[in-house]
């Protein structure tokens, strides 16, 4: 295979002289303009409010990624956004007995499932798989209902399943 000992030069050259090329575009970009964009991202700027600054204030194009790689290049700091403080989770009330119910649509690897509220107000999904057996998935991990609640569930499931009786 032969080379071409220019083509190293001649690509360099078309990607220095490439517009959309993020360190041209960070050279063309006046210090007034690179302070407005380090004034708005100080003041809480999203990357996309950025970039339209950049393409219809300045009417330089970039695309959302080359604003990213520009504030980048211009050692500019991206505001984390500000997480919710999450309240302490609600306990659930308790409710009198155990409530069950059928999934109208069967659960995935499930000949039959559904979810059932214990007397604590706990939930949990119950299927019965393809070979019979009963399985309980707490929305609480680790959650063990009481031996009442239980034997409450599986004879409220056992009559769900069963039907009417006429």
């Amino acid at each position: 295979m032969l080379s071409h000992p220019t083509l190293p030069a001649i690509a360099r050259e078309k990607i220095e002289q490439d517009p959309r090329n993020t360190l041209s575009t960070m050279a063309s970009l006046t210090d007034e303009q690179k302070q407005v964009l380090a004034k708005q991202l100080a003041d809480g700027a999203s990357i996309a409010d950025i970039q339209r600054v950049v393409n219809d204030e300045f009417k330089v194009g970039m695309t959302y990624m080359e604003v990213r790689f520009l504030i980048d290049d211009l050692d500019l700091e991206i505001p984390e956004p500000e997480v919710p403080v999450e309240e302490e989770e609600a306990v659930p009330e308790p409710v009198e007995g155990v409530h069950v119910e059928l999934d109208k649509i069967k659960r995935p690897g499930a000949a039959m499932s559904g979810e059932v509220r214990f007397s604590d107000g706990e939930n949990a999904v119950w299927y019965i798989d393809e070979n019979g057996r009963l399985g309980l998935d707490p929305a609480t991990e680790a959650y063990q209902p009481s031996e009442q609640d239980v034997q409450e569930f599986q004879t409220k499931l056992r009559t769900l399943l069963q039907g009417p009786q006429i």
